[in-house]
């Protein structure tokens, strides 16, 4: 049936509209209604056909068509039965049809259905949304979404590129980020026999060009070794007042370097036997969206999924004695708060915290201890940046620990200096005058 709608919606748009109002009438049957349609459709054809059909003397029959190729030409065709001839006029003016609407398709018309592609190849219907925002934000009032596809030249991208980066400072990441629509749907222009080849591969971008990315500041980026502390004295003064384990989420994130939509999606059964001393990460939390092919995304909802983000997969955690002793405390208020029937671990009246609770707080925290705000991604990097700090932990189990496919990226985004200035300049005195 997708088929014949597809098929239907591209020969008469017209009649599009009612045929998805009928679609929410139990009664009716849909193939049915698709075949009247299409019989419809042909028959209006052959009626509209200007060139008779003749019966030969050798019993066949034959027309003639007029030739795109040749102004002014027309071609015979000659088949076997009436039958026969009907059905081949009828797919002349179909496929004829097909590549005049080609001719004039433009991005504009051919985003939604690239769209809709695009969506059956993730399972991240958040990314989808992230790109029509792109596509809103970028693309909508660019006349380059209005020219023919078949009219989009190496010189007019190339020109649309360039202007996209000056205009916009974009970074290298930026750039690559948002062209991943034009690039893409122009693929599938060239799979779908629109176009011959992508005339975007053709682009090379001087990567001078690009607004470079500064490095932040190190204390913007982690919570300094003082600063941890009153944090997590700040976490457990609001666990003894309000009882809520989400003030517990945070003492526990600095000793697991857990993304925060992990954290909140932990069981009970993940965790490995005494012995082990660790926890299994294998599922994180998510924003879903229905996306529909009419171009519209139902509202957010958290939901948990049995993957983690990096491609690194599942991972063993190593839980020290202070997080299994958090894990201890969060199973006692658990208990006494009536919680202990979910697998869940963190828990409030609602059923599963979602990773609003823990960022939440950890901003409130930095408030009152007058920092600037960090939300809880700071203290993964705090933990990889401490671990990094330590001489006798490797590398590569650093990497496996925090989830990381590559070591470049534990140490290029996640390591960073957490003791205050004045304590900097001690170590470096130290290292250079004392040292020498």
């Amino acid at each position: 049936m997708n088929n014949k709608i597809s098929h239907i919606k591209e020969a008469t748009p017209d009649k599009f509209s009612v045929l998805l109002n009928l679609l929410s009438c139990s009664n009716i049957n849909i193939d049915e209604v698709l075949d009247n349609i299409d019989s419809m459709n042909n028959k209006k054809i052959l009626e509209q056909h200007p060139y008779a059909i003749t019966e030969n003397k050798d019993g066949r029959f034959s027309t003639y068509v007029t030739d795109d190729k040749k102004k002014n030409h027309r071609r015979k065709i000659v088949k076997a039965s009436k039958e026969l001839l009907e059905t081949e006029i009828i797919k002349f003016y179909k496929e004829r049809e097909k590549k005049n609407r080609e001719k004039k398709l433009c991005l504009k018309e051919f985003y939604p259905e690239w769209l809709n592609y695009k969506s059956m190849h993730t399972n991240s219907t958040a990314y989808i949304k992230t790109i029509d925002e792109l596509w809103r934000r970028y693309y909508v009032n660019d006349k380059i979404t209005i020219t023919p596809i078949v009219e989009l030249d190496k010189y007019t991208l190339d020109i649309w590129a360039h202007t996209l980066i000056k205009k916009n400072n974009l970074t290298k990441k930026q750039y690559y980020n948002l062209t991943v629509i034009i690039r893409q749907a122009l693929e599938l222009a060239v799979e779908k026999g629109i176009i011959l080849q992508n005339p975007f591969s053709e682009i090379k971008i001087d990567c001078k060009l690009f607004t470079p990315v500064k490095k932040k500041a190190d204390e913007t980026q982690v919570f300094l070794v003082n600063e941890q502390a009153l944090i997590e004295k700040e976490a457990y003064a609001d666990f003894e007042a309000t009882g809520n384990t989400a003030c517990l989420g945070i003492p526990f994130a600095f000793q697991t370097g857990m993304r925060i939509s992990e954290i909140v999606a932990l069981k009970w059964s993940d965790i490995g036997e005494e012995k082990e001393n660790c926890i299994h990460v294998q599922r994180m939390e998510t924003i879903n969206y229905k996306y529909s092919p009419d171009g519209t995304f139902s509202k957010p909802e958290r939901v948990v999924i049995e993957r983690t983000k990096s491609l690194a997969g599942t991972r063993n955690v190593y839980l020290t004695s202070k997080a299994r002793k958090i894990l201890e405390q969060i199973r006692k208020s658990n208990l006494e708060n009536g919680y202990d029937n979910s697998e869940y671990i963190f828990l409030n009246e609602k059923g599963r915290m979602k990773t609003l609770c823990l960022d939440t707080r950890i901003r409130k925290y930095c408030r009152h201890i007058k920092i600037s705000e960090k939300g809880m991604h700071k203290i993964r990097k705090t933990y990889i940046s401490t671990l990094i700090d330590s001489e006798n932990i490797n590398i590569n189990y650093i990497r496996e620990q925090v989830g990381h496919t590559d070591e470049r990226t534990t140490f290029g985004n996640y390591c960073f200096n957490r003791k205050p200035k004045d304590q900097t300049a001690d170590e470096m005195e130290k290292a250079l005058v004392y040292g020498s």
